[in-house]
């Protein structure tokens, strides 16, 4: 009996060690995954090998090297000196590389790429305007330097002179800043727009520029090559009333189109004017992120231009895309109408195209003519006159939500009493400009609650002292998009207002000359972008099929 015992508690012993030993195993097991896990993770984390400059200014591309930064950028970013860059400033992002613009007034500091992992290991960055230069006796070294503005103030689109140094005898890239008139950005900047205002003057000691719709009490910095100066004081003034520029929204846009053969024998060279978005004060940034393949001409202010290689027979296709991210804000007017005064001799040469006839605004026809007349009577005051065609419009004409198609004429609106937002924005800005009113018909898209894009069209009007004034007739008439955010005030609001859903690809028609003799061209009436050439084919008689996507919303933030 006691030989028994004896074997049980054996037993018992070899059982516990047993388990003991297999237990230890399973947490060693567990312990081990988790350090290899945490291993693996740390080495996933984004690893920055070099960047390029490491002493640059605003606005320089700066390229980072390295890997595991993702294929896209999503929620990650770049930290430089503690300072965030914003998704606009990104020109590309992949798991190797980083293509961003440097931000404006960004400091010393390290960079950091933060991923979901985490963030990686610093490098260094200097802005180049803060590190001290020797005195050298060649001025074009030296940072650009404001002594005097004349006047101190000004409305938007008076002319005003910068006096100092270093200014560099030609613009070239140069650019002169002005604080920009965005809610809760203080440090925001716009430059002054040579496709606005032609630049009147500059020399490198003196620079007379007229001051850019957008922009508002700050101050004025010049930026050239050598550096940016230090800002000048400067005040806008805005005794015909102020706009504000609140809401930012950025929209990644992708525009799209393929080419199909339709022919047996191989198809030639075809050039492809995808347009680009149209940049103003309330929309004023598409930075491009991917051109897939590359362009023919990518730095067209207007378009991307692409040309086909050669397909071969019936079914050859190719591909053509272009995403860009584009940031929007939303306008909001307050109007002195008193205030507003009848254009300046310099206002009317400024913007002589604005108030001239041409082929997509017919207002000296005489139907146009006639009724801005009747409308109008004896107004004087550009603002009145403008809101009594606005007026007039709304209550005698039907819009249609269905987009006419071909090369229909605007003005048979007025027969029809009826027309699509095409006609709408055309005859009103027709309208005006026989009023003596600047006018320019806008076209793009509007996006709405879910993410769709619409083609749609409106009208800008140039106000004295004030600037742009968005006018969207149509939305005002009640046009409705599916998902389109519904205002009970539309009769109110889109007179002088605009929501931050609007993404603008042309002011006004863009004129696009053929390249090449004798060739077959193509043009896409009420399409998203006004211009005057799409495609063209070296060969006249060639068959193929060109299948255009309206512009593709595919984040928005």
């Amino acid at each position: 009996m006691g030989f028994f015992k004896s074997y049980l508690r054996l037993l018992r012993t070899k059982a516990s060690v047993r388990f003991g030993s297999f237990f230890s195993i399973v947490i060693l097991a567990i312990a081990a995954s988790w350090f290899f896990g945490l291993e693996n993770l740390k080495s996933r984390k984004a690893v920055i090998t070099g960047i390029d400059p490491a002493i640059g200014s605003s606005e320089e591309l700066m390229t980072i090297s390295g890997e595991n930064f993702g294929d896209t950028q999503e929620e990650s970013y770049v930290s430089i000196a503690g300072f965030r860059v914003t998704s606009s400033h990104y020109v590309s992002w992949s798991d190797r590389e980083i293509r961003l613009r440097i931000p404006y007034n960004v400091q010393d500091g390290l960079v950091k790429v933060i991923t979901r992992r985490g963030e990686s290991e610093p490098s260094f960055f200097a802005n180049r305007s803060n590190i001290p230069e020797s005195v050298r006796a060649d001025l074009q070294n030296s940072l650009p330097l404001i002594s005097r503005i004349e006047p101190e103030e000004a409305a938007p689109g008076d002319l005003i002179t910068i006096k100092g140094s270093n200014f560099g005898v030609s613009r070239y890239s140069s650019d002169i800043l002005f604080t920009a008139n965005r809610e809760n950005e203080p440090s925001a900047t716009i430059a002054a727009s040579s496709s606005e205002y032609p630049w009147n003057y500059w020399s490198d000691n003196e620079i007379r520029v007229r001051v850019p719709d957008g922009a508002a009490t700050g101050v004025i910095l010049v930026r050239t090559a050598k550096g940016t100066s230090r800002g000048a004081s400067f005040k806008v003034s805005f005794a015909a009333g102020k706009k504000a520029y609140r809401d930012k929204r950025s929209y990644v846009v992708q525009t799209a189109l393929d080419i199909e053969n339709e022919q047996d024998a191989p198809l030639g060279e075809i050039t492809l004017y995808m347009p680009r978005p149209a940049l103003s004060a309330a929309q004023p940034s598409a930075v491009y992120r991917e051109v897939k393949p590359d362009a023919l001409i990518d730095n067209d202010k207007d378009e991307i231009i692409f040309r086909t290689r050669e397909m071969a027979g019936k079914g050859g296709k190719q591909s053509f895309s272009a995403s860009a991210v584009i940031t929007v804000y939303g306008v909001e007017s307050s109007i002195n109408e008193k205030k507003i005064a009848a254009y300046s001799t310099e206002t009317l040469n400024l913007y002589k195209s604005y108030l001239a006839a041409d082929q997509q605004i017919p207002s000296d026809r005489q139907e146009i003519t006639e009724l801005a007349a009747a409308v109008t009577g004896k107004e004087k005051n550009p603002y009145k006159k403008a809101r009594l065609l606005y007026d007039s419009m709304r209550e005698n004409y039907k819009l249609q939500a269905t987009l006419r198609t071909g090369m229909a004429d605007p003005i048979d609106l007025l027969k029809r009493k009826s027309g699509d937002c095409f006609d709408f924005a055309a005859v009103y800005a027709a309208l005006c400009r026989s009023a003596g009113i600047a006018a320019v018909q806008v076209t793009g898209v509007v996006i709405d609650n879910k993410g769709d894009s619409h083609t749609h069209s409106w009208t800008e009007l140039y106000l004295e002292d004030f600037g742009w004034f968005p006018v969207d007739l149509s939305l005002a008439c009640g046009l409705k998009y599916n998902g389109f955010p519904e205002r009970e005030d539309c009769e109110a609001y889109y007179f002088g207002n605009m929501d931050n859903h609007h993404i603008a690809y042309s002011r006004g028609i863009k004129t696009i000359k053929s390249s090449l003799s004798n060739t077959r061209l193509v043009r896409r009436p009420r399409s998203y972008a006004l211009q005057t050439l799409w495609e063209e084919s070296t060969a006249r008689e060639a068959s193929y099929s060109s299948y255009w996507t309206d512009p593709i919303i595919s984040g928005i933030y």
